[in-house]
């Protein structure tokens, strides 16, 4: 997907004014990655990742070497902006999950691009103090000692009333990481809630039956 019209659909740009959307498109830079491959680290360029067709993991590399899960993004959302303001990656990774499409901008387009339509910036404040609510919650599941009961909280955040079911956005292996607990201890986890009646499970899709709302609310 080389259509840079696209962008424009993007929360973070979709108020830019029509001359900051125009010089937008001279700034993008269009990269595909396939599934496993990395697509930044400690070691890139200070950028900004669009990701427009795809999912990328967001992670943290522990100083044992062990992988923490900060988020999932997928198209329309983005990431690096934080090294867009002088702050130094020391220990974040990105990788594909799947074939993805991304535009870069670099941390000098972006200045550039503030000096042309200061809307984007606004927006960029607004969108990361949702993701700071995010990280909160991120941080606030993890201190729940029992991993199931992280699990319960975490599917009564993703629940859907409407299809009375959820999602999951990423692998077990993955949500085991996001969760702070093993892929094994999670399998446990989904396999007792469905022993006991609570929950339906067909690869990601859960479907949670009234018994769990009966213990749980």
């Amino acid at each position: 997907m080389k259509n840079k019209d696209y962008i424009h659909r993007v929360p973070l740009f979709n108020d830019l004014s029509n001359e900051g959307k125009e010089y937008l498109k001279s700034l993008l830079h269009h990269k595909t990655f396939n599934k496993g491959d990395l697509i930044f680290s400690p070691n890139s360029q200070d950028e900004l990742i669009i990701v427009v067709l795809g999912q990328m993991k967001v992670y943290k590399l522990n100083k044992d070497g062990k992988e923490h899960i900060i988020r999932i993004i997928g198209a329309g959302d983005y990431g690096g902006e934080n090294y867009l303001f002088d702050l130094e990656n020391t220990s974040v990774y990105g990788i594909a999950l799947t074939k993805t499409e991304v535009y870069i901008l670099y941390k000098a387009d972006f200045h550039k691009l503030l000096k042309i339509d200061h809307q984007v910036g606004q927006n960029l404040l607004k969108l990361n103090a949702k993701k700071s609510v995010e990280l909160e919650r991120q941080a606030q599941l993890l201190s729940f000692y029992r991993v199931d009961v992280r699990l319960v909280a975490y599917l009564e955040d993703l629940y859907n009333e409407e299809e009375n079911s959820i999602t999951l956005p990423m692998s077990l292996k993955d949500l085991a990481s996001y969760l702070g607990t093993s892929a094994e201890s999670l399998s446990r986890c989904f396999k007792d809630f469905e022993t006991k009646g609570w929950i339906e499970r067909h690869h990601r899709k859960i479907i949670i039956k009234p018994a769990f709302w009966k213990e749980f609310k």
